[in-house]
């Protein structure tokens, strides 16, 4: 009897990042919790990465590789920046915005985890700021910094939602902030 095949680690982290955006409870996650999505075992999962911390640093890694570099249709920067806001800023419920922002927090805590965030944060605002070099907004705009302020309206926003608080979409704050840097 032939084993069936073995799973690459990037379906496995396709596999364990979907699961962890469905969930619906705010309790912190296990490798049991996510390990069914995954079709592996705890164990499997501890064998492959190592353990709890050391997947998540394999799923921000999978996270970085995954933001773009530069826009992929300069014509369209206003269109691109709003789908990368609401693949990445949005959320399914205030109890998936909770379970994120308590996955922050304890990834704060971890210096390798940090060199993480910073470079993902990094190559995020590079994007955005490269997006926003495409869109008609005041000459004197810095794009850097608008980049990082859309940033963090956007984690904001995850805040607003976790607790129901007038949410505003993805494409609302990115809609707002650009109405007050468009050119006169």
């Amino acid at each position: 009897m032939s084993r069936p095949p073995r799973s690459t680690d990037a379906e496995l982290l396709d596999r364990i990042g979907a699961a962890l955006s469905q969930r619906t409870s705010t309790e912190p996650w296990g490798l049991g919790d996510v390990a069914p999505a995954a079709g592996i075992s705890a164990a499997g999962l501890i064998k492959r990465f190592g353990s709890k911390e050391r997947l998540l640093h394999a799923l921000s890694r999978r996270w970085i590789d995954t933001v773009p570099s530069a826009p992929a249709d300069p014509e369209h920067a206003l269109d691109e920046l709003r789908a990368y806001g609401r693949a990445n800023f949005a959320t399914a419920s205030s109890s998936a915005a909770i379970t994120g922002l308590g996955e922050l927090m304890r990834d704060l805590w971890s210096p390798e985890a940090v060199e993480l965030l910073r470079e993902g944060w990094d190559k995020q605002a590079r994007y955005i700021e490269s997006l926003l070099a495409h869109l008609s907004l005041r000459a004197d705009l810095d794009h850097r910094a608008a980049a990082l302020t859309v940033l963090d309206a956007l984690h904001g926003s995850l805040y607003r939602q976790a607790v129901s608080l007038d949410p505003t979409s993805p494409e609302q704050t990115i809609d707002n902030l650009l109405e007050e840097w468009a050119r006169p």
